[in-house]
């Protein structure tokens, strides 16, 4: 069993039943997609080559299910995986890494983060820790916590993602655990 976020090198990914490789590159390359918020870099774009010339056959093929929504999908599934974080919140702290880089560049040399050399997810760990590091309330990093972490409105809104707790299935299991308690003798 792996410990934390996936490394540079293949990583299987199964699609509709069938294994795919995703080569995972370097941490910085995983960075900059997330900074300018291209998905499709990778996936299709980080499949191996066999891989990524069958997938791309597929999204041409107007009748097979795959298409650039089931591909955005898989990269929400994926990010978890690659950077540590869901796919937004990587890409909110790459972009704000890339912006300020020159303070987040200082703040890693003072710190001994190589961000050459670093991973994917530790440069989104680096990054938070570095916004991290600059507030002073608490309750200021609870709102640069939702502000990074929450999903963006339009997922939330079409329930394509939702906060941890408040899906169907765990509001359903919630509301079992209430009724035993109740059912419960006092």
């Amino acid at each position: 069993m792996r410990f934390g976020p996936a490394a540079p090198g293949p990583l299987p990914i199964l699609v509709d039943g069938r294994s795919y490789a995703l080569v995972v590159p370097d941490g910085r390359a995983l960075a900059g997609i997330a900074a300018a918020g291209q998905w499709p870099q990778i996936v299709p774009g980080l499949l191996s080559d066999a891989d990524r010339v069958e997938v791309e056959e597929r999204l041409r093929d107007p009748a097979d299910r795959l298409g650039l929504y089931a591909c955005w999908r898989i990269v929400l599934g994926l990010a978890p995986e690659v950077y540590g974080v869901e796919w937004w919140a990587a890409q909110r702290l790459c972009a704000l890494a890339q912006e300020r880089w020159r303070d987040w560049s200082a703040w890693c040399v003072g710190h001994g983060l190589d961000v050459d050399t670093a991973s994917a997810h530790r440069i989104v760990s680096g990054v938070w820790a570095w916004i991290g590091e600059s507030i002073q309330e608490e309750k200021d990093l609870h709102a640069a916590e939702r502000e990074i972490f929450d999903p963006p409105p339009e997922l939330r809104r079409t329930r394509t993602v939702v906060p941890r707790g408040f899906s169907e299935e765990e509001l359903a299991a919630q509301a079992r655990q209430l009724a035993a308690y109740s059912d419960e003798p006092q």
